[in-house]
């Protein structure tokens, strides 16, 4: 049973999860939004695409 407690908690504020737990009152507002602040910005690691080109390299 502490396996599915601990996934359970693990996906707490997934997106796929949050809202429903928001309504269920499983999550606070304030809880979401601090834990959205706590993510770390991995914007520098991110890579680019331009579909545009994709489509035209597939022509």
């Amino acid at each position: 049973m502490s396996l599915l407690i601990d996934g359970i908690q693990e996906k707490k504020f997934d997106v796929r999860m949050l809202e429903k737990n928001l309504v269920r009152n499983v999550v606070t507002d304030k809880e979401a939004r601090a834990n959205v602040e706590a993510l770390v910005d991995d914007a520098d690691n991110a890579i680019y695409i331009n579909l545009d080109e994709i489509a035209e390299l597939k022509k």
